[in-house]
């Protein structure tokens, strides 16, 4: 879970959103509603993550307080933020939860509702100004991807192999924990970064270690140092 003493947030108001036209089937009560709540209560980080207040899941995901109790308890640490006395469930796990409801047999008007909420949950992640972050951040992934190598190293004095704890050669790699396909938000993390020689990283993508946990068992199965 992030809370406000690690992270700078900003408010979505700040953000360009164009939302969609009203469904013609709902009341404009409603629809004003639904946009009124993301635009005014909702989050962005400095990285583009946007995220939901809980205050206003009720209402975007057509339930009750308890049920969205229910949701937030049951979510991942990483798809909750804390701000003060605020909640905070990210668009990633929302539009999953709504695109969920929407597959279920509820009446006409409730998954148009739900429809809605998700178009506009959507134009939030979609705000152009979080666009240009993504594309930012994705230009800095390429273009440092070489000297992550050498910042770990020279950050961590590093001597030898972080897998095999062989002497360090020259030709050794920068391998990505998890990969960067995957989890390109960690790209540039060298705490995502393990400094290792050919033939251990070789063995490493053999095995298709290629995430945290299989890395750790594949440490065991080879009797490595565990980097993770």
């Amino acid at each position: 879970m992030t809370d406000k003493n690690s992270i700078v947030v900003y408010s979505a108001e700040d953000l360009t959103i164009t939302f969609p036209a009203p469904s013609c089937h709902l009341t404009e009560k409603e629809t004003s509603k639904t946009r009124s709540l993301i635009k005014e209560t909702s989050i962005y980080t400095p990285d583009s993550k946007g995220y939901l207040n809980t205050k206003s899941l009720p209402h975007l995901m057509g339930t009750d307080k308890k049920g969205t109790n229910r949701f937030y308890n049951n979510l991942d640490n990483v798809d909750k933020f804390e701000n003060g006395a605020e909640r905070y469930a990210s668009i990633e796990s929302v539009t999953k939860e709504v695109s969920k409801r929407l597959q279920e047999p509820r009446d006409t008007l409730q998954r148009e509702r739900l429809r809605d909420s998700e178009n506009c949950i959507n134009a939030f992640r979609d705000a152009p100004e979080l666009e240009k972050i993504r594309e930012i951040e994705e230009s800095k992934n390429r273009k440092e991807q070489s000297n992550l190598k050498f910042k770990k190293i020279r950050l961590e004095n590093i001597k030898n192999c972080q897998l095999s704890g062989d002497p360090l050669e020259k030709d050794a790699h920068a391998h990505h924990i998890e990969r960067r396909a995957d989890k390109p938000r960690l790209a540039r993390d060298l705490n995502n970064i393990v400094v290792a020689n050919q033939n251990p990283h070789d063995e490493v993508h053999r095995e298709n270690a290629e995430s945290r946990e299989e890395l750790k068992k594949l440490c065991e199965k080879k009797g490595w140092n565990d980097p993770t």
